[in-house]
């Protein structure tokens, strides 16, 4: 059943899916400038779209998401005969791969994903002595289900900034360095968007609803690795429930 099947990349929080499913406008083309951190292209349950775009900047992200795209009988055959056992000679001899695209660069790629650990802030992968022996080739299996879903996705690689506005239904989920950027050009887009960005609390949410009075500020808890806010905001109608500044007008930071 692909319905218990999740793609190894790119998608969005499970919750956050779910919602945009369910509040979103009508259209008929999709734009994610954001589609590095996820993309709503491998969500099963929307509606399709005659046209979805997906921006991606990072060059081996692009690769990866494109190899899943497109990839052929014989690439699929050969990833899966990869040495997917993790130890420390197959973690070594994997690090000596230099390709930037294509299979070899999607094996070097799941392998330190599933088998390497690095420390924040670094691009130096070492190999994680719990996981030994351990063999995650029954993940790849995944890989249909986003060839089907990919199949008519249209991917760029530009300034996420640069796709803002357009003139398809925009799902705008930024990362922190640019939610500031994207909410400050909300009020003066034509098109409609759903637009989702982390917050430190409620109260950042309620200061959204004011400064934003012409639109729509939602707020809802997200759960993934733990519990995070998120001000979801839209220029339409939807099931989302609206947030009135008036209603904590006396509560501190809502004057």
């Amino acid at each position: 059943m692909t319905s218990s099947l999740k793609p190894l990349y790119g998608t969005l929080n499970n919750t956050i899916a779910k919602t945009i499913a369910l509040n979103n406008s009508g259209y008929s083309k999709i734009v994610e400038p954001f589609g590095d951190s996820g993309t709503y292209a491998l969500f099963a349950a929307k509606k399709p779209a005659k046209q979805h775009i997906v921006n991606i900047v990072d060059p081996e992200m692009l690769a990866i998401m494109q190899f899943a795209q497109s990839y052929s009988n014989s690439d699929f055959s050969t990833l899966k005969n990869e040495n997917w056992n993790s130890d420390q000679d197959t973690f070594n001899q994997v690090q000596m791969i230099s390709d930037t695209e294509g299979e070899k660069l999607v094996y070097k790629h799941l392998y330190n994903k599933w088998y390497g650990m690095s420390m924040l802030g670094s691009d130096e992968v070492n190999w994680n002595v719990l996981t030994l022996n351990q063999n995650s080739k029954n993940k790849l299996f995944a890989f249909p289900l986003m060839k089907v879903l990919l199949k008519s996705v249209e991917f760029q690689n530009v300034d996420p900034l640069s796709l803002i506005p357009s003139d398809g239904f925009m799902i705008l989920i930024p990362d922190s360095q640019n939610i500031d950027s994207v909410k400050s050009k909300l009020a003066g887009l034509p098109g409609q968007f759903f637009f989702a960005g982390k917050v430190s609390d409620g109260m950042a949410v309620i200061t959204d609803a004011q400064s934003m009075n012409n639109l729509n500020v939602h707020g809802q808890e997200v759960a993934s690795i733990m519990m995070n806010s998120y001000s979801m905001i839209t220029n339409y109608d939807s099931r989302l429930t609206k947030i009135n500044p008036d209603d904590y007008s006396s509560m501190k930071g809502g004057d």
